[in-house]
């Protein structure tokens, strides 16, 4: 379950019917169907560690495959297993590539389980989906592996444990990719609906935690928007945004430059190799960044928490933070900036509105410089990204 969680968006499909411990592989283990379409679904779901196990039918009807029953193991462990109780397969071909072509993937009443964690989700949804063959998943042909494409992706009813005993329900998960290049996409919407953590589900820690805080429950929404332009070499993000109800909003809003095609190839086949991708993102720019929190109640929180442990009320605890302010950020060695930052900081924590950070610079400014400048001249970097600080400011 760890590294299903770890999955990116654009493998969900996959993750979801093959309990992503598992690594796609051609072979196939299960007895064919008949079924062209039925048996490629399935072959995507074969892999070396883990097999569809046993599928109960197969029916079609005009442009519609519908299998039932659907389990798939770990070969080296029962324990390891994932059911779906009913997928639809409807308008699919098999391309002559050997892709799989889906006008709509539909699963119901799917299931993971392991010893270190679970997932149920109520029903799952892809539109316009194409599913790589089992070598082009695995780059078992030598080439850079591809993912899934599709054009939405949505999941209701998602209930989500781990091995620590925490448990996590999603109302909705939603994604969309509204534009390609070649194998790329370029577009993209997410959104997730009624992320609830309740503190009864948490373990002793996380619990605490949560209820130091004031909270029994806490529902959780995010959403965000992307566009990369492979012409232009830009890569923007407007409005990723991560709400708590009864807590406050974090918003983001960045615009990059230099993302070209061969960054973004190159970045797909580095994933889990941070090195290597620090150094293709070195001729990247930085050409704007807002991050901004609205506040509904979650700093009070953590002030006052912070107080009850310190002995002392709010009002206090703020006195003597917004007094060592001076001292803490002397260490930037800007006194133009730090009386900027303090400014902000001592009117938010008296006032906790909002707190909003800009970066701005006259021209972009590329990674590589940026990290240059903070070893050898950081007090330099306020005024070459043109960095700004504001409290309370309207939206």
């Amino acid at each position: 379950m760890r590294e299903f969680f770890r999955s990116t968006a654009c493998r969900l499909v996959l993750v979801l019917c093959a309990s992503a411990p598992f690594a796609p592989l051609p072979a196939m283990a299960f007895t064919p169907t008949g079924n062209d379409v039925a048996d490629a679904f399935m072959a995507v779901l074969e892999t070396d560690d883990g097999m569809v196990d046993s599928y109960g039918s197969v029916s079609e009807g005009g442009e519609t495959v519908v299998i039932k029953d659907l389990l798939l193991k770990r070969k080296d462990d029962d324990k390891k297993s994932a059911t779906i109780a009913t997928t639809t397969l409807r308008d699919g071909m098999v391309q002559s590539n050997g892709r799989l072509k889906l006008g709509t993937l539909s699963m119901s009443d799917l299931s993971v389980t392991a010893e270190d964690g679970g997932l149920a989700i109520g029903s799952f949804t892809a539109t316009n989906l194409v599913l790589p063959t089992p070598e082009e998943l695995n780059g078992s042909d030598g080439k850079s592996v591809i993912g899934p494409s599709y054009e939405t992706l949505e999941v209701l009813d998602a209930a989500i444990s781990d091995g620590s005993g925490n448990k996590f329900g999603i109302g909705r998960l939603f994604t969309a990719i509204d534009e390609m290049d070649g194998d790329l996409p370029t577009a993209f919407r997410f959104a997730i609906d009624d992320l609830k953590i309740k503190a009864a589900n948490l373990d002793d820690e996380a619990q605490k935690s949560l209820t130091d805080l004031g909270y029994e429950t806490l529902t959780i929404s995010a959403e965000g928007q992307g566009r990369w332009d492979p012409e232009k070499e830009t890569l923007e993000v407007k409005n990723l945004k991560l709400s708590g109800a009864d807590a406050g909003t974090f918003a983001l809003n960045l615009s990059l430059g230099g993302v070209t095609r061969e960054v973004i190839t190159k970045l797909g086949a580095a994933e889990g190799d941070p090195e290597s991708a620090m150094g293709l993102v070195q001729g990247v720019s930085v050409q704007n960044v807002s991050v901004r929190l609205d506040n509904s109640s979650l700093v009070e929180r953590v002030l006052d928490m912070q107080a009850r442990e310190a002995g002392m009320d709010r009002t206090t605890l703020v006195q003597q933070l917004t007094a060592g302010l001076p001292m803490m950020v002397s260490i930037l060695q800007n006194p133009a900036f730090q009386e900027k930052v303090v400014t902000a900081a001592t009117t938010f924590l008296n006032d906790p509105v909002s707190l909003e950070v800009t970066v701005a610079p006259a021209n972009p400014v590329p990674f590589a410089q940026i990290m240059g400048q903070a070893m050898m001249a950081p007090q330099t970097l306020p005024e070459v990204l043109g960095v700004d600080v504001v409290a309370n400011s309207a939206n």
